[in-house]
């Protein structure tokens, strides 16, 4: 077996979820025997059994790639979509269906639309997104799979091991305005409750993020700039919770990495949050209102959070993931 990654926008540009996930599942399949290699563009030659696309591709190239013998696989986030109000959403598959039923075939194509009768297979990180792939798109419902997120197994031991707690929350995002860090940092500022933000903006003189630095003052909003690797295990493990205020996300490996360090979670009241998360232990959401407004929540959430032994909510390690993956592939080949 062979399968072929291909993702449309580069690492280089943009770094995220997306990437984590590409590298680790190419990781862990290979880790299985499963032969990976990226799509070469260039290379005519270049063979496989399986292109997996990482994001929605255009419905051409997998007609295209179908007639080549290839079976074809998408993960997608759907996140923008599936934090919409019901409202939104109606509207939304109202002007989708119109255009289907009226726009030229070449414009559908762009659109990408139709994408989601042809797909072989699709993989979603959580039931609300694959539910609104259905509602939107019309997703056939027998091609349609869950697959959460995974971490290394060495990282769910490190996250795991006892540290003294230290009075803080952690927010651990990319800087920019999707995950609403200046509004949780001015949150932090109107409630006396200290903060530590870990993260890293796409580019250094995004006005965003020039934005955030004047909320930083090294007391209630803590900025040590981007933590990987045993760095970041400390600051989750040293945290007594964990906040993200973000418009929308698609499960969020950060999310993920708090879980496995125990810690109580403090999320938007989304869809992406309010709809995947509210089993998960120790649990709290927030609308994204003013900064007035969250600020007495986030204090509560200061005042009782505490991190706890064992995980938020279970946890899946790469390798599982990847075996999630082998069935569908091998699904996939056996009735090719």
């Amino acid at each position: 077996m062979k399968v072929l990654f291909f993702n449309n926008l580069p690492f280089f540009l943009a770094h995220g979820g997306i990437q984590t996930l590409t590298e680790a599942l190419m990781r862990a399949l290979a880790g299985r025997g499963v032969e990976v290699e990226p799509v070469r563009w260039w290379d005519e030659s270049q063979e496989g059994d399986i292109i997996h696309y990482i994001g929605r591709p255009d419905v051409l190239t997998v007609r295209a790639a179908q007639q080549k013998g290839f079976k074809v696989v998408m993960t997608e986030n759907l996140g923008p979509a599936a934090s919409q109000g019901w409202k939104r959403l109606l509207a939304q598959r109202a002007v989708t269906d119109l255009a289907r039923a009226t726009l030229p075939g070449r414009l559908l194509n762009r659109m990408g639309w139709d994408v989601y009768q042809e797909l072989d297979a699709m993989v979603y990180v959580v039931e609300h997104e694959w539910e609104t792939a259905q509602y939107l798109f019309h997703a056939k419902p027998e091609r349609g799979h869950i697959i959460p997120h995974g971490l290394e197994e060495d990282a769910l031991a490190a996250l795991a091991r006892p540290q003294p707690a230290e009075d803080y929350l952690v927010c651990m995002a990319t800087i920019y305005p999707v995950k609403n860090n200046v509004l949780l940092a001015r949150a932090a500022r109107l409630a006396g409750t200290p903060v530590v933000f870990l993260g890293k903006p796409y580019a250094e003189d995004d006005t965003y993020f020039q934005e955030f630095k004047q909320c930083v003052d090294g007391k209630l909003v803590r900025y040590p700039g981007f933590a990987a690797g045993e760095e970041k295990n400390r600051w989750l493990r040293g945290a007594r919770g964990f906040v993200l205020l973000s418009q929308y996300e698609s499960g969020c490996i950060a999310v993920y990495e708090a879980a496995a360090a125990g810690l109580p979670l403090l999320l938007s009241d989304l869809p992406w949050a309010n709809k995947v998360y509210q089993q998960a232990r120790g649990t709290s959401f927030v609308p994204l209102k003013s900064a007035g407004k969250i600020a007495p929540v986030l204090r509560a959430f200061h005042a009782q959070a505490r991190r706890q032994p064992g995980t938020t909510f279970p946890l899946l390690t790469w390798r599982q993931v990847a075996e999630r993956y082998v069935e569908v592939y091998r699904k996939l080949l056996a009735v090719a």
